[in-house]
C-alpha cells in the first residue's frame, strides 16, 4: 500500500507532461485528481481485494475526496505548476510496483483526458457517493462491489 501523497506525485508528473506536449491539455486540479484517486481506490479494490492507500475516500459535497491531500493542497486548485524533485521520487516509486502502476495508468488513460466536472459529475451518479451520507467515509466494500460490477471488465 503507497501513500496517497506519492500517487498524487504520480498524477501530477503524468499531467505535466501531458500538458507539455498539449498545450489545450485540462490543467490537473485538486477536483480532478481527487476523482482519479477514488478511480483507483475503486479499481484496485475490485482487482486485488484491498485498497491502493489506506486513506479513506469522503462523499464531499463536490464528489469524493481524501481529505490528507485537501490539507495538502490547501489553496492550490492546480496541481501541476510546480514538479518537486519529491514528486519525481514518488513518481518512480509508484512506477516500480506494477499492479498500483496498471492502475494507475488506466485510470489516466480511461478518465484523465476528461473535465474535472465531467468526473465530478460522473463520480457522484455512482452508487458509492450516492448511498453515502454527506461527508462520511465511503465504504470500502461498497466501491469493491460497484467496481467489480459496473467499472472493472473482467480480463481474466
Amino acid at each position: 500500500m503507497i501513500a496517497v501523497l506519492k500517487l498524487v506525485s504520480w498524477f501530477i508528473v503524468v499531467n505535466r507532461d501531458r500538458e507539455q506536449r498539449e498545450p489545450n491539455a485540462e490543467k490537473l486540479t485538486q477536483m480532478k485528481v481527487m476523482a482519479l484517486l477514488y478511480y483507483v481506490q475503486g479499481t484496485y479494490l475490485a482487482l486485488y481485494g484491498k485498497k491502493a492507500f489506506v486513506n479513506d475516500i469522503l462523499a464531499w459535497q463536490y464528489g469524493p475526496a481524501v481529505a490528507v491531500v485537501h490539507q495538502h493542497f490547501r489553496g492550490q486548485r492546480v496541481l501541476t505548476h510546480n514538479v518537486t524533485p519529491i514528486d519525481e521520487m514518488n513518481y518512480r516509486e509508484v512506477n516500480s510496483d506494477d499492479r498500483l502502476l496498471r492502475v494507475a495508468f488506466e485510470v489516466q488513460e480511461t478518465f484523465g483526458a476528461m473535465k474535472a466536472t465531467a468526473l465530478v459529475t460522473q463520480t457522484k451518479a455512482e452508487k458509492p457517493w450516492q448511498v453515502t451520507p454527506q461527508s462520511d467515509v465511503i465504504d470500502p466494500e461498497c466501491l469493491r462491489r460497484y467496481f467489480r460490477e459496473h467499472i472493472v471488465k473482467n480480463d481474466g
